[in-house]
């Protein structure tokens, strides 16, 4: 009976520690590092996309400060920002270092070093320095329509800030990739793993197993460890747009995580009511835009890929952008009359449907003030809602006459 009672006694602790064990999945391992080739890489067998694709925006969407990709005028008298009379930031550079400092009643305050540049230069940049492994965003940023220094965005026109930071999530949508570590709302980086631009491998996944492949088998012309959007779904090749183009997101998983061709809601969800689009602003939530669209809607194959070829800088090429209209808005190949609108004879709306179905519109969250200006101006920005606008037809018609 004894050998019985401690036999039960036994089986009964050998259980409760499977049942313990089951409910404690011990140590999370450490997500393991993408292997990415990096983009030169794809130059040798992808010549000529390689090299169209290094004009894009989405290429030039970050990079290392030098004279190349660091826009605006460091020279004497035209590389201050003042505040009012007693704030100014002084923009310098010294030898290969560029600088920001800030100045109260004529006395240097602090100095922050040019550290990474955000954004193409095509409508405007910002810039990063870093505090150690942290990230923060400098004072004064460039606005490319005004050819001149701005206040940067998220900081007041009316005094000087050094402290926003710079989180994953923000540098998620201006690199391919970097290694961070989150803590406490704080992101840290490693310099050294940064990707800098939105390249090859950001849209095609890492791709240093193909090219190793490709390398050891150049006879062999099947694209091997390597996603090609063309054979992904319609939601699938959106979603790879929608992650930096659907506004801000609540993440459900850590930045630079979510790789092309997996459900984007798995790794974060929109932060703004997908029913409605009265509250999406024109600076950042394309996607949001689009979908709410009559043409979207309708259109079962459109998707950002029907109008934007992202290899090739076709900024401001309405003809092209139109023609790509008449994709869908013809009967047997030959073009019909969709438009209602009787233009003046001599005007050809089929050369430009842009700027009246989807015309630049002011931001409401992007608001700026030129170094020269008195007051704020609000950033411009080409809607993704298409629909019939007369107030932009009639500016459209006004500036053909």
């Amino acid at each position: 009976m004894k050998s019985l009672i401690i036999l039960i006694i036994v089986s009964v602790i050998f259980a409760g520690s499977l049942l313990c064990a089951a409910f404690n999945p011990g140590p999370v391992s450490p997500m393991e590092t993408p292997a990415f080739a990096g983009s030169a890489a794809c130059g040798s067998c992808h010549s000529e996309i390689f090299k169209s694709t290094r004009h894009t925006a989405h290429f030039l969407s970050s990079a290392l400060p030098d004279d190349e990709h660091i826009k605006g005028n460091f020279t004497p008298g035209k590389n201050l920002f003042e505040y009012n009379k007693w704030m100014v930031v002084e923009l310098e550079k010294k030898d290969s270092v560029f600088l920001q400092t800030a100045y109260m009643n004529g006395f240097p305050t602090e100095q922050r070093e040019f550290g990474i540049v955000i954004g193409s230069g095509r409508k405007g940049q910002t810039y990063l320095y870093w505090d150690k492994n942290s990230l923060f965003q400098l004072p004064v940023s460039y606005y490319t329509p005004g050819n001149d220094w701005c206040n940067s965005p998220g900081y007041s026109e009316n005094y000087i800030r050094f402290d926003r930071v710079i989180t994953a999530a923000c540098l998620e949508c201006h690199a391919t990739y970097a290694e961070v570590k989150e803590k406490k709302g704080k992101s840290t980086y490693n310099k050294q793993s940064i990707l800098y631009g939105v390249s090859c491998e950001r849209c095609h996944g890492p791709g240093a197993a193909h090219v190793a492949f490709h390398t050891a088998h150049p006879e062999e012309k099947k694209a091997n460890s390597i996603i090609n959007t063309k054979h992904l779904s319609r939601q699938q090749r959106l979603d790879g747009c929608a992650l930096c183009h659907s506004g801000l997101r609540k993440p459900k998983q850590p930045a630079f995580t979510y790789m092309i061709g997996q459900k984007l809601d798995d790794y974060s969800v929109p932060n703004y009511d997908v029913d409605t689009v009265s509250g999406l602003d024109v600076h950042g939530n394309q996607y949001g835009l689009l979908t709410a669209s009559k043409c979207f809607k309708i259109a079962e194959q459109l998707d950002c890929s029907s109008c934007h070829n992202v290899h090739v800088s076709e900024r401001n090429d309405m003809l092209t952008f139109s023609q790509r209209c008449m994709n869908c808005h013809n009967q047997n190949g030959v073009a019909h009359n969709t438009c209602s609108f009787k233009p003046p004879e001599g005007i050809l709306l089929s050369s430009n449907c842009v700027d009246c179905h989807m015309p630049l519109l002011p931001s409401k969250k992007i608001m700026l003030k030129l170094a020269n200006a008195t007051t704020v101006t609000p950033d411009l920005v080409r809607t993704h809602l298409v629909k019939v606008y007369p107030d932009a037809t009639k500016e459209f018609l006004e500036k053909k006459r």
